[in-house]
């Protein structure tokens, strides 16, 4: 069993009747997680898991460890971030000509995983 605090939930399609889901985690992994629904964490989150498949880093979640809620700042702050990102992305795109708002949403997010890890 690990723990760590979730950084970023990446919807990643669907499998089998579940939903993936790609985390991202303060230590730097990046696992996917099955689940009926919504991934049962939000970003902020410490959780426990296991990983299930080490090649493929596939995880099962274990649980949410109870902590003190994250000061105001961090939300603040983290809100700037994704701000930033999503900016950036736009910009990038407007000179590539037609391109949709899922295109600046990955990129974005791409940016902020980058800039998380």
């Amino acid at each position: 069993m690990e723990t760590s605090i979730v950084k970023v939930i990446t919807p990643a399609g669907e499998w089998n009747g579940m939903n993936k889901q790609k985390v991202t985690l303060a230590n730097g992994k990046v696992i996917t997680f099955l689940s009926k629904g919504d991934f049962k964490a939000n970003v902020g989150d410490s959780i426990n898991y296991q990983i299930t498949n080490e090649q493929y880093q596939t995880g099962k979640l274990l649980g949410k460890v109870d902590v003190p809620q994250k000061s105001n700042n961090a939300d603040i702050q983290l809100s700037i971030i994704k701000q930033t990102c999503i900016k950036a992305s736009a910009e990038f795109n407007a000179q590539r000509g037609t391109v949709g708002i899922e295109d600046v949403i990955s990129d974005a997010e791409i940016m902020l995983n980058w800039i998380l890890s």
